[in-house]
């Protein structure tokens, strides 16, 4: 994914701006996303235990705190350059499944191996590496810029994405 990213980072790097912000965003949690729909529909059919080993990083954001991001870089003349746009608060995968678990009132969920994660992968013709990789990121230049995140922790995150209160 980070050989993707730069790629693209270098194409951009030519176009005549007088300031460019190129954000690289985490996965955006928001109600209407596939992304949360599966997951959350998984924590729902008892499936909502860790991916793989569990321990890869998810740098993951709220809708509203990439929009507010999306904002202050077309705002704000001192931000440019390459800028993660993610929550403050990377997690684990297990933790991302527990959370969701937690938020959906369902049990303790068996793991998903590894196998299973690429067959899955190859049914709903997604890449496995989503699952089973993860990037630690940190927005440390919109913290030095003074950004303030309106959803930074997960748990009241995906409260409200999947039950309407926070």
């Amino acid at each position: 994914m980070a050989g993707v990213a730069r790629a693209w980072e270098e194409a951009a790097a030519g176009a005549p701006a007088g300031r460019q912000v190129v954000l690289r965003i985490g996965i955006a949690l928001d109600r209407d996303t596939p992304a949360l729909h599966r997951l959350a529909g998984l924590a729902r059919w008892g499936l909502g235990g860790r991916v793989g080993s569990g321990r890869q990083w998810v740098s993951w954001l709220h809708i509203d705190d990439l929009l507010a991001i999306v904002h202050r870089a077309v705002a704000d003349p001192a931000l440019s350059g390459v800028v993660h746009a993610t929550g403050p608060h990377p997690v684990r995968n297990a933790d991302l499944m527990a959370g969701l678990r937690r938020v959906l009132h369902r049990p303790p969920a068996p793991p998903t191996p590894v196998p299973l994660v690429r067959l899955g992968a190859m049914l709903l013709r997604t890449d496995p590496a989503l699952a089973l990789t993860g990037r630690r990121c940190v927005p440390a230049r919109l913290r030095d810029a003074g950004f303030t995140f309106a959803r930074p922790d997960l748990v009241p995150a995906l409260e409200d994405l999947l039950t309407g209160r926070a």
